[in-house]
């Protein structure tokens, strides 16, 4: 197929409308360089027609380049300026191959455009009265591609000369020094045209970059001015002026239908609608920036940049009345635009002229040594038939001289090697006459073949006697012949099919010429160890006279064969059970599936998803518990959309607009907050993005999550906060009152002493309140460090109840049971727990007179429970009650202190124990806490 196409392509009129389409396309799609700066392979197509097929093909192909070119895009003075250009540096390639055949393409471009340089600055200069830079940037900008083209066009040509319609009859080749100057400069070229392709592209980024920041600087200013209401309905004309003075930039305001409001600029008027997509966008830095004008042709782009303006759209506050643009022109960044455009086209026009001279030598240098080698080697035959002295070249390329080095080895060996054919080429002629004279004897020309044969032989007579056995025979049933031959009888080398048999399965056939044969499978052969293998045999009957018979035996052995049947056994049943596992793997996915409905149903947010054209393909039962508008599954996204807006109280939230916003691919994210009008006034939190699924048609993801819950503990925490500022405030402000008691006034000692008790009580609560917090931000952020000992919890215990019972109303009682009472832990964190538990029971039964702390031994667990017979807790309470800073409701009682850090800190230390600490409680009956720690079966 291959080798049709390429002789297809060889007629000329067929290979230059390939050519034609493909310049086309190269010139209707370019590869974008940096903004403005293209490169288009058209000519290139041109060049290798003009090559290939001669300069009738070359013209026909440019010219129809063209005209398609401009009936798809329409005739500019550019265009046809190129064209000019185009038609002159194919008139030039042409006197060129006149002059050189088949001389280089790129060397002739770049010798034109080195000649055009003094008429292109006069015809730009002068003519069309261009500026220096503008004439200097066009010539730069033509002259750079058509090089780039011609080199691409070389490379083409070169490698489709050397195909011909076959391999073994092509018979084009490329000149050595050809191919090394033009892929050094290939690579040169291409390898700058990236590398500074790409750097021109970075700083026109910075360029971006340092407009972006700042228009956006600007930007900031006008939206803080809107926010404080600086700016009115009434100063607008004033600040806006006020704005193009002091930032130098233009202000435009718009509503939310785009109508302008205020304008700097002239051409926009208050009341004149600003349509968006007149103006393209950029990226850059993450933002966007509308430019101001239509792409340029890569002949206007320095005027583009020149006369180019920016318009920044600000990001809006929540209270931003108008939609904010700032209007800047180029003037500021131009000169550094028009360097960076310059310096990239000179630089590459250098480099390609510059890389040219510079191969040039270099390929000569690289390559002479290899074409006197050529010569040697096309004299070598000659020179091995008359022993001829051979000189061989030297080159300073190291593997040239190696490969020098290697032939000439090679030289020596075949000289030495002929000279050894010769002579054995006439030892050899006396060896065959010798042996035809021995062969001449039939029966040693029987023997040869019989002992030459791959397989097994053996001869047998009429009555079962082996007269023949060959030396293939005598490795298969590791028997000697002498051993064998009129001693043996063949049935006692065979096993299975008896000899009765194997002479029915012959006379089913009958005799031609004196012969018959038949196959036999089913059988076995008997080796001299006893070991049986098996073997397949085609046996001969050959009928020497009337009652004398002979039989020959040709034996194979078919263990290799047998033992493939197995593996293809073995191999079917490895299938077998690998169709058996992908039947399990299909349950699994089956599984799998059920799984991710089930995850889908489970989630505590509300899934929406939807196919591009808005029907919603996936919704779970979340979304109806947490709106009750019904069932929307294979309904329309919008319908949803619609119902939910219905229902919303937050102003200016319109989730079918942004729907449709999805839908029309003019949004990918977005992430908002409404409030829902139902009993509760829910707060939801909305997050939309698109969804791209290979293979599938899904459009985009809704996540409704309800954050009324989390919204009311954040003000409960919020409470929390300033009871614990209070906290602190108290001991604070107590240490304060004495400390400045004692200094003002000179107090007897027991009173100063009773001052400094309370001033040091004071201090431990603070200090207390302290390591709380700081406890607290160690558990967070799991950077806790435990001590860990073997402690006696009974000791443990019975100190915190002696601690509690010097300073509370109440009665610490302890019980223990039968145990040893040792746990492996951090003694101080597990005081600090037993003081939180034993103090929260103190201060939420004011009424009781005593406290219970019982500790016992489970099988796995060392059991400490601490009840009181306090207030209890609601049942409504129960669940949230170690959450961080969430206390008790106590309205009822005496109001109680505490930060509601206690119950949450001693659950992290005792589940970071690998232990559990539970409660149970009844209202008004009191509560008990209980602390499992896991039992260690051997003390170290």
């Amino acid at each position: 197929m291959l080798n049709w196409i390429v002789l297809k392509l060889r007629i000329p009129w067929l290979g230059t409308l390939v050519l034609i389409s493909l310049g086309f396309l190269g010139t209707m799609y370019p590869i974008t360089l940096f903004y403005g700066v293209q490169l288009m392979v058209g000519s290139a197509a041109a060049l290798v027609s003009l090559r290939l097929h001669g300069a009738i093909y070359g013209f026909i192909t440019i010219t129809a380049i063209h005209l398609m070119y401009i009936i798809v895009e329409g005739l500019d003075p550019n265009n046809v300026n190129l064209m000019i250009a185009h038609y002159i540096e194919l008139i030039w390639m042409i006197g060129w191959q006149i002059r050189w055949k088949n001389g280089s393409l790129i060397k002739a471009n770049a010798v034109f455009w080195v000649v055009m340089l003094l008429p292109v600055i006069f015809y730009g200069r002068f003519m069309l009265g261009l500026s220096m830079e503008d004439v200097k940037y066009e010539y730069m900008y033509i002259a750079v591609i058509s090089m780039v083209n011609a080199l691409i066009a070389g490379i083409v040509v070169d490698f489709w000369i050397t195909m011909g319609e076959d391999k073994s009859k092509r018979t084009a080749t490329i000149p050595l020094t050809r191919i090394a100057f033009k892929y050094v400069v290939a690579f040169v070229v291409f390898a700058s045209l990236m590398l500074l392709s790409a750097d021109s592209r970075r700083q026109l980024n910075q360029m971006h970059e340092a407009i972006i920041r700042d228009m956006k600087h600007a930007a900031s200013a006008v939206v803080q001015d809107l926010d404080e209401q600086y700016v009115t309905s009434k100063n607008m004309v004033q600040n806006m002026k006020r704005y193009h003075h002091l930032l130098g930039v233009n202000v435009i305001l718009l509503n939310r239908n785009d109508v302008v409001v205020a304008s700097g600029l002239y051409t926009l008027q208050a009341g004149d609608y600003m349509d968006m997509n007149h103006y393209r966008l950029l990226n850059s830095v993450g933002s966007l920036i509308l430019l101001n004008s239509r792409s340029a042709h890569y002949s206007d782009v320095l005027a583009h940049w020149e006369k180019v303006s920016f318009i920044y759209e600000a990001d809006m506050s929540v209270i931003t009345p108008y939609r904010v643009l700032v209007e800047t022109n180029s003037a500021n960044y131009y000169s550094r635009i028009e360097s960076i455009y310059l310096t990239t086209l000179q630089s590459l026009f250098i480099i390609i002229v510059a890389s040219m001279i510079v191969a040039a030598p270099l390929s000569s240098k690289v390559v002479s040594p290899l074409l006197r080698l050529t010569r040697m080697t096309g004299s070598l035959p000659r020179l091995l038939f008359r022993n001829g002295k051979m000189e061989w070249p030297t080159s300073h390329v190291t593997e040239v001289q190696i490969l020098i080095g290697n032939l000439r080895k090679m030289a020596d060996v075949l000289l030495e090697q002929f000279e050894q054919i010769r002579q054995d080429k006439l030892t050899l002629e006396d060896r065959v006459i010798a042996r035809t004279k021995e062969l001449k004897n039939s029966e040693e020309v029987k023997r040869a073949i019989i002992e030459s044969s791959i397989d097994a032989i053996i001869a047998v007579d009429s009555n079962g006697v082996i007269i023949e056995f060959n030396p293939e025979a005598e490795r298969m049933f590791g028997l000697q012949r002498e051993e064998v031959v009129l001693y043996k009888n063949a049935p006692s080398l065979f096993q299975g099919t008896s000899c009765v048999e194997i002479k029915k399965m012959l006379q089913q056939f009958e005799f031609f010429e004196g012969k018959r044969h038949t196959t036999v499978e089913e059988i076995s052969g008997i080796h001299r160890d006893g070991s049986v293998f098996p073997i397949e045999y085609k046996i001969v009957e050959i009928q020497l006279g009337k009652n004398e018979t002979l039989y020959n035996l040709f034996i194979k052995d078919i263990t290799e064969r047998t033992r493939a049947e197995e593996d293809r056994v073995r191999h079917a049943l490895a299938l077998e059970k690998l169709n058996s596992e992908l039947f399990n793997e299909k349950i699994a996915i089956q599984e799998q599936r059920d799984i991710s409905e089930q995850f889908i149903e489970s989630v505590r947010e509300g899934l929406v998803m939807s196919d591009r054209s808005g029907t919603i393909t996936i919704v779970n039962q979340r979304v109806e518990e947490m709106f009750g508008l019904g069932d929307f599954l294979g309904r329309s996204i919008k319908d949803l959309a619609q119902a939910i807006d219905t229902m919303v109280l937050t102003e200016n939230f319109n989730l079918l607009d942004q729907t449709r916003a999805f839908l029309d691919g003019e949004t990918a994210f977005i992430e908002t907050e409404f409030i829902f009008n139902n009993v509760e006034k829910s707060l939801f939190s909305l997050y939309m993005k698109q969804m791209d699924v290979p293979g599938k048609n899904h459009g985009f993801l809704l996540v409704f999550r309800d954050r009324t819950g989390e919204e009311r503990l954040d003000r409960m925490k919020n409470e929390l906060i300033s009871v614990v500022s209070h906290e602190l405030r108290t001991p604070v402000a107590t240490i304060m009152g004495y400390v400045e008691l004692m200094m003002m006034y000179d107090l007897p000692a027991t009173q100063r002493q009773e001052f400094m008790q309370t001033i040091s009580s004071e201090g431990m609560r603070l200090s207390s309140l302290l390591d709380d917090v700081l406890d607290i931000q160690r558990l967070d952020n799991e950077g806790m460090t435990y001590h860990m000992t073997y402690v006696p919890l009974v000791e443990l215990v019975e100190g915190v109840a002696d601690q509690w019972n010097m300073k509370s109303v109440q009665r610490i009682y302890v019980h223990t049971f039968n145990g040893d009472f040792f746990a492996y832990a951090d003694q101080n964190r597990m005081v600090q727990v037993l003081h939180n538990l034993v103090g929260n029971a103190v201060k939420y039964s004011p009424g009781a007179d005593r406290i219970d702390v019982t500790l016992w031994e489970e099988e796995e667990w060392l059991c400490i429970d601490v009840r009181d017979y306090g207030i209890g807790i609601a049942e409504q309470e129960k669940e949230r009650l170690f959450n961080k800073f969430y206390r008790v409701d106590n309205s009822g009682h005496r109001q109680i202190g505490g930060t509601g850090l206690g119950l949450y800190i001693s659950r992290k230390i005792v589940e970071d124990h690998k232990g559990t600490l539970t409660f149970i409680s009844a209202t008004d009956k009191g509560s008990t806490f209980k602390v499992r720690l896991p039992k260690q079966d051997v003390l170290l």
